[in-house]
């Protein structure tokens, strides 16, 4: 087994495939755990006799500090004759803590972060602030499987990825070996169906309707809405544009902020730039849409006469006429900021569209909107 001086540079170059073990230089005990896939800290020593072999978590998820540090806590234990646990719960961090840890290395937002404790504080209020080992009890799975049999399957499915990440997430860095107790229940067959896409409210039929009740509202919500529409943003990327993601001389809209973490970019089209000159003219706001709700934009809209509907109708209806006009998919797909599926080789590594490649199809989409809503 080679002794090296463990680092982050030297597990970098280091390939997974073949089993080995890289013992530590700067601290005896320490090692590393090269496997066929994973490459995994550990302790390997002896106290009183016996041999002491525990799992600390794996590498990138735990640093070669972080991983160290662990490891001089247990071998002074060891050398004390104290013999330690493979996993102690009292130092495992809680729920609560380790949903914290996950955003920040996740780099998710605050929203989602958000979301993600609610969702826990609301369905399972005794297990939040519990250590995250207790998920493994029998506890835990009965209220996993009481949670699957009395809520949405939306809802569910929302649960269930959380859960699992945050087992995956716990597993990896603290070496524990918890069950995903969903694994279980979708094998007995005792989790809902997967939840059906909201079906679309508005069709293309509606839009001369929808277009002339959105002429009648207020300006800042007429153009909010008409903007959605003729870019296919989803809502809160829509709200959150400001005027220096406008750029009207180089003729290109950034979207920095969004939900796939993706930055976005669209050509600006005749269409859009009238809507933010007026915007420009109208407001000394930051936000070009400042000072609206895009919760009630919808509802407004519908008691001037539009045809009921939801803001994400708006960004389907673009997907749509774009697939019904023949927009390569490739295209639409970059209009719309969505990611190639992961077997997608071709248009994940190779097709790479510029914001020019997108502005006459944009164009063609917009034209398509506005006949349909003139017919």
């Amino acid at each position: 087994m080679p002794i090296v001086t463990l680092s982050e540079a030297l597990l970098e170059r280091t390939r997974c495939g073949q089993r080995q073990i890289l013992r530590d230089r700067v601290l005896c005990g320490f090692c590393v755990v090269v496997g066929k896939r994973v490459i995994s800290f550990a302790v390997a020593t002896s106290c009183r006799g016996e041999q002491v072999r525990i799992t600390l978590g794996r590498w990138p998820l735990l640093s070669v500090d972080q991983a160290r540090a662990k490891a001089l806590e247990l071998l002074r234990d060891c050398r004390r004759g104290l013999k330690p646990t493979k996993t102690a719960s009292a130092a495992l961090p809680s729920v609560r803590a380790m949903l914290g840890a996950y955003v920040k290395a996740k780099a998710l937002k605050a929203s989602s972060h958000g979301r993600y404790e609610s969702l826990l504080k609301t369905h399972f209020p005794q297990w939040f602030d519990v250590p995250i080992d207790a998920w493994s009890g029998r506890g835990f799975s009965e209220a996993c499987q009481s949670f699957s049999s009395t809520r949405g399957a939306a809802l569910v499915e929302t649960g269930r990825g959380l859960i699992g990440a945050l087992i995956k997430y716990a597993n990896a860095v603290h070496g524990l070996k918890i069950q995903n107790p969903f694994h279980q229940l979708a094998a007995a067959g005792l989790l809902p169906p997967r939840a059906k896409p909201r079906a679309r409210r508005l069709q293309e039929a509606d839009l001369p309707q929808w277009f002339e009740a959105v002429s009648r509202i207020p300006d800042t919500q007429r153009d909010y809405l008409l903007f959605v529409l003729y870019t296919g943003l989803r809502r809160t990327e829509a709200t959150n544009i400001l005027r220096e993601h406008c750029d009207l001389t180089t003729g290109v809209l950034r979207v920095p902020d969004t939900k796939t973490g993706r930055p976005h970019a669209l050509p600006i089209t005749p269409a859009m730039r009238e809507i933010l000159e007026r915007r420009f003219a109208a407001t000394a706001d930051e936000k070009i849409f400042g000072g609206m709700s895009a919760e009630h934009v919808s509802s407004m809209a519908e008691r001037a006469g539009a045809p009921r509907f939801m803001l994400h109708d708006l960004r389907k209806m673009f997907a749509t006429v774009g697939e019904k006009i023949g927009v390569r998919e490739t295209v639409l797909r970059g209009l719309l900021n969505h990611v190639a599926k992961k077997s997608d080789t071709l248009n994940r590594h190779y097709v790479q569209l510029t914001v020019g490649d997108l502005g006459v199809d944009l164009q063609r989409v917009q034209n398509e909107l506005q006949r349909i809503a003139q017919a």
